[in-house]
């Protein structure tokens, strides 16, 4: 059976594909409607009333969900009904949390910088299973900081291989051809005697106005790494950018050994992939990646919007934005999206709550 919706401005924003910017007068009124299938996203539930404009949601490796309460200044560690069942409250607008193969989590925050008396960007680590999971408790250690650069902020975390991480960083100086604010950073955990984090490099293929348009990195937001694997996405504000998710993959060979795009709207035979599709997102805030399917979900601040493409860099019917019917209470500003088990956690900034949607297929 076929149903009868209001069409979500995202669906419209899909069959555009071309290089003008997305024109908002002409997305439908709500009058207008479409014929779309039976199988969409619909709200779960929410958990309101415990955060302050978060930023971030992860689905951890233990199956505990971690919220980046920026504005509340703290870490909440909550189980999937919805329970507090720790907190760390002493981390300075937290914007991003991912966690290592050893359950420590990482997060990109801000410290006051006693040298300057700055507000400056750190990435810290919270020694979790050390502390027998209770955050309060947990020692927090200083990963990376650059007080010579205090304006910028480490706005996203992706665990790979080999005990290595990758950091997104942001800030507002693109000038410099050697050392832009908008990079990729790669990090490793030592589990020798010392235990510590180490810097190693950042990713050259990304780099403002370096290399190829579509790995053209500006101002990133977020990124997310497949499992067991080195390929990742990072997505980044749309100013000034035709490409605001990049799809990397890892290549090792004898005679190259680092990271290419995925897909490249240069290679005639990619052109049609709906993945790399330009000018596709207006604020692509964050992504999250499937485990199990690899599908990709990538959350639009300013359409308000989750877009969904399967493994091959297909849009799915099953994005949903501000007009999609049935929607309890519509996304403002969402920033961040994690996935477990047919369900999505959304973090929906500006209406301070975390959001469960699952698929109908899956409630019926």
């Amino acid at each position: 059976m076929k149903l009868v919706r209001y069409i979500a401005p995202v669906l419209l924003l899909f069959t555009i594909g071309c290089e003008e910017k997305f024109d908002l007068s002409s997305l439908p009124k709500e009058t207008d409607v479409i014929t779309i299938g039976d199988t969409t996203y619909v709200e779960k539930t929410s958990w309101t009333g415990l955060f302050k404009r978060p930023r971030a949601v992860l689905y951890g490796q233990d199956q505990l969900i971690y919220v980046a309460d920026t504005y509340n200044n703290r870490i909440v560690m909550l189980n999937q009904a919805g329970q507090v069942l720790s907190v760390s409250d002493t981390i300075l607008h937290p914007v991003a949390v991912a966690q290592d193969q050893r359950l420590d989590l990482l997060v990109g925050a801000e410290t006051l910088e006693p040298s300057t008396g700055d507000t400056i960007g750190v990435i810290l680590r919270i020694k979790l299973v050390a502390a027998a999971h209770d955050l309060s408790s947990a020692q927090i250690d200083t990963v990376w900081k650059e007080p010579a650069r205090p304006k910028r902020r480490f706005v996203g975390i992706g665990v790979i291989l080999n005990d290595e991480y990758l950091v997104a960083r942001d800030g507002p100086d693109n000038s410099s051809i050697v050392d832009p604010d908008g990079r990729v950073l790669r990090f490793r955990y030592r589990p020798s005697a010392a235990k510590k984090d180490s810097f190693i490099t950042p990713i050259g293929e990304l780099q403002a106005g370096a290399g190829s348009s579509v790995t053209n990195l500006n101002h990133p937001t977020g990124i997310a790494v497949f499992p067991n694997s080195g390929d990742f996405i990072v997505t980044q504000s749309s100013d000034g950018i035709q490409y605001a998710a990049i799809w990397m993959t890892f290549n090792k060979s004898a005679e190259f050994e680092g990271w290419l795009p995925r897909f490249d709207p240069a290679n005639p035979d990619q052109r049609s992939i709906d993945f790399v599709s330009p000018n596709r997102f207006r604020n692509a805030a964050g992504v999250g990646i499937d485990r199990i399917r690899r599908d990709i979900f990538i959350v639009d601040a300013e359409l308000d919007s989750v877009v969904k493409f399967n493994n091959r860099g297909r849009f799915k019917t099953e994005s949903f934005g501000a007009r999609t019917p049935g929607m309890k209470q519509l996304l403002r500003h969402p920033g961040s999206v994690a996935v477990a088990e047919n369900t999505l956690f959304v973090c929906d900034t500006d209406n301070d709550r975390i959001v469960l949607y699952r698929l109908s297929t899956d409630t019926q």
